[in-house]
Parts: structure tokens; sequence; C-alpha cells
């Protein structure tokens, strides 16, 4: 391999490098600036910790991403940062309502946030639900001060220690969840099988999603939700209709129910489905 061969291709990794590093720091801020807790004006901005503290005013209610060190942890979900970590008395309060786990000291972690002057009231109108755990002496002494409300806290080793980690389905969620992956793929293939219709398949296909129907049905019922219950009933009498109009040869009746379940599919997803910080779904509540 000539030297020019090898410079191309340290180059070519360098970028190849530099390009993940760049996915990794974009994916994180699309959560922040889903805002869990934040709202700021405009796009997320970078920022260092200095120059919001030499000018406050300038940056409330901006989305803000900075690196700085961390100082002195508060509380569970509260710690300070600053930006040199072999000075002191610039410090900035840092509030992060899912922090998982507290930040070492001295360590240089990258925040992701809204910058706001520090008030428990206005925070409390940011976060609602989020319980501020600071102690009363320590309210006052910030009180008035430049904060960050953080929806990303990413230590040096890349973990964001403020995305909260699922619990463990329970066995009733994890039954609603091979449903839907049943109704899903179920529609998927009756779909696909218009091109070269198999009857046999057809009806297999069916079968599986009215069963599937007739369980997320009565998974409703029994939590009371009355429009995803409807929503689940009417599914399962278009399934049921088109269970008979296979039957009778007419998979007109097959492919017009196709599109009515994943239109009503969509409606409760959109009413009763939540994405989690690890980028799956729930149902919420």
């Amino acid at each position: 391999m000539t030297m020019f061969q090898r410079r191309f291709e340290h180059r070519a990794w360098a970028g190849l490098v530099a390009a993940g590093a760049l996915v990794i720091v974009a994916g994180i801020a699309v959560r922040a600036e889903q805002g869990q807790g934040g709202g700021g004006r405009g796009g997320m901005v970078p920022m260092t910790a200095s120059t919001i503290v030499r000018n406050p005013a300038a940056h409330m209610g901006e989305t803000v991403s900075m690196m700085a060190a961390v100082e002195a942890q508060l509380s569970k979900t509260v710690f300070t940062v600053d930006q040199d970590k072999t000075k002191t008395g610039q410090e900035i309060l840092i509030i992060a309502p899912t922090l998982q786990t507290p930040p070492q000291a001295n360590d240089y972690v990258t925040i992701q946030g809204e910058v706001f002057m520090f008030d428990p009231a206005e925070l409390a109108k940011k976060a609602r639900n989020y319980t501020l755990d600071l102690s009363p002496d320590l309210i006052a002494k910030y009180q008035g001060k430049p904060a960050v409300l953080a929806t990303v806290v990413v230590t040096p080793a890349l973990i964001d220690i403020a995305k909260r980690v699922p619990a463990p389905m329970t066995p009733a969620e994890l039954a609603f969840r091979q449903n839907m992956l049943t109704i899903d793929a179920g529609a998927k293939a009756l779909v696909a099988g218009m091109d070269q219709p198999n009857a046999a398949q057809l009806k297999d296909t069916i079968a599986g999603m009215k069963k599937a129907y007739t369980d997320v049905e009565a998974y409703w019922k029994g939590r009371n939700v009355e429009d995803a219950m409807k929503w689940a009933g009417d599914s399962l009498k278009i399934v049921t209709d088109m269970e008979t109009g296979l039957a009778a040869g007419k998979l007109e009746v097959v492919k017009a129910g196709t599109t009515s379940v994943r239109a009503i599919c969509a409606q409760c997803h959109g009413a009763h489905r939540e994405r989690q910080d690890d980028g799956t779904y729930r149902i919420k509540g």
C-alpha cells in the first residue's frame, strides 16, 4: 500500500468515526427537542456554561447543548456544573427530573435542556409531574440564578443517565403486545396476499386476527377504556365480516376490511400508545 493510499484510508476512517459521533449526538438531540419537560424557543443552541453565567438574560428560554464539569450533587435530581473544574463561583444549577444515577464529580458531561431563571414556581409550570427535591436553604441560595431544566445528561462513557429505563412488561402487557404483532403482521399479509390470493392462507390469517381482536377487546374491557373498547369491537366485527366474505369468495370484502382495520389501529395508537425513552412503545397509563 502506498503512502497516499494509507493517508486516504486514515482520513476515510476518521470521517466515518466523526459521522458516527454526529449520529449519536443527533439522536440524543431529537429526544431533547421533543420536550420531556422543557420547551425552549427555536432549535438546539451550542452553548458554554460561562456564556450563560456572563449574560443569563440573553439565553432565557433557549434549548441549549453544553459540556461542563460536574461540581456538586445537591439532590437525587439536581447538581451543579462549572465551565472549568479548576475554578469555582460560576456554577449553573442543573435540574434533571428523570436523572437515573448521579454524575461523577469533576466529570465533563454533555447537558441538553432549557435555560431559565431558577424559581420553584416557574419550574412547576415547566415540569408538571416533577417534585423538586432541594432543601429550603439551597432553594434560597439559587433563587433567581441561571439554571437548565435538562432532558439529556451524557457521561464521558456516552451514557445518557437522564434516560428512563422502562419497567418490565407485565404478563398482560406482553400478551397484549403479542396480539398487536399478530394483527399488524396479519394486515400486512392480507395486503400482500391480494396480488395472488391463496384462500387457505387468507383464511388462517383472518382467523389469527379474529382471535387477537377478541383478546384485545377483552383487555380494554378489563380496563374500562370506552373508546378503545369500541375500536376493538368494531375491528372484530370487520374481521368477522372478512371471514364470511372470504368464504363466499368475495375478496373485495377482505380488501376493504383490511383498509378499515388498519385505519382503526392508527386511531387507537394515537390515543393510547406512547413512545418510551428507549424507543419502544407502551400503552399509556
